[in-house]
């Protein structure tokens, strides 16, 4: 049981946002079509670039996060943001997916990886502020 939590720990993140790439480019396709292989490459883009952006705005942060999200003691609060994170990412790429454009592919993935992981880092500054308020 003890490894089976440790990957459940290690792969929450990943999974989650797994999840939710799958579910955008499933409401993309949905909405679009078949996606034909220059949107499959936009989708990509989009997800790598709004990665590459979160970086650039978090290089200044002060080493990594204290805590994670799957280490937090408050596991429904946690699952209902993680969840939330999810279903916001996706009602995005829904919305989004109404657009008729080409470039709502790259919009879709670069609107769901910021909410997602947006969303997702907010139980880890919840449990910072309650840290720091312990602290003093």
């Amino acid at each position: 049981m003890r490894a089976l939590d440790t990957a459940l720990h290690g792969a929450g993140l990943p999974y989650g946002y797994a999840i939710t790439v799958w579910s955008t480019g499933a409401t993309v396709t949905g909405a679009q079509g078949k996606p034909s292989i220059a949107s499959v490459f936009l989708f990509a883009a989009g997800a790598t670039g709004a990665h590459g952006v979160l970086r650039v705005l978090t290089k200044q942060a002060e080493g990594d996060a204290q805590n994670l999200l799957t280490r937090s003691p408050h596991l429904v609060r946690a699952g209902l943001i993680h969840l939330a994170a999810i279903a916001l990412a996706i009602a995005s790429a829904a919305l989004i997916g109404q657009i008729p454009s080409g470039a709502t592919w790259s919009l879709a993935s670069f609107a769901a990886t910021l909410l997602y992981f947006g969303v997702s880092s907010v139980e880890m500054a919840l449990l910072e502020r309650e840290a720091s308020r312990a602290g003093s």
